[in-house]
């Protein structure tokens, strides 16, 4: 599969397929709330990709997978050393290396850039992406009643 994903930088062009994206994956477990992004229109979803395009702070990289967008990892800056993390899959590609793939990317980037640490909130009975953000150093700095807030310095 590696030789047909493709994995890049989300350009403001990406818009619409990304919130198609975000709509299908919110269908496909309970993990992700998209009621937010319910009143966002393509031309929001263009103007705040653009500002993370420029923004050295931020950085959203999705995977491809037959010119449609299957994944996606988010970087966003809290204050001027700490991002708050985050990756979403296809349940369609799940158990295929994609989650890795986005998080050593997002990763490596976050290491050329002014953060220094990150951190993510992962529910409790995901036990599946506790372990891959452990896998990846993530380590649990506090717990909340259904999730936990694990971190890593970058």
């Amino acid at each position: 599969m590696s030789e047909q994903l493709k994995l890049r930088e989300a350009v403001p062009d990406d818009a619409k397929s990304l919130l198609n994206f975000l709509t299908k994956a919110s269908q496909q477990t309970e993990f992700i709330d998209h009621a937010d992004m319910q009143d966002v229109t393509d031309d929001d979803e263009k103007i705040a990709l653009d500002a993370i395009y420029h923004s050295e702070y931020d950085e959203l990289i999705v995977a491809i997978f037959d010119n449609e967008i299957i994944g996606y990892a988010r970087l966003e800056n809290v204050d001027e050393t700490k991002g708050e993390f985050g990756v979403v899959v296809d349940q369609e590609f799940w158990n295929n290396g994609i989650a890795s793939y986005l998080m050593e990317d997002m990763l490596d980037w976050s290491k050329n850039s002014p953060l220094t640490k990150v951190f993510l909130e992962v529910y409790k009975n995901n036990p599946a992406a506790i372990h891959i953000y452990q896998k990846y150093g993530f380590t649990t700095e506090s717990e909340k009643e259904k999730t936990l807030i694990m971190e890593k310095l970058v």
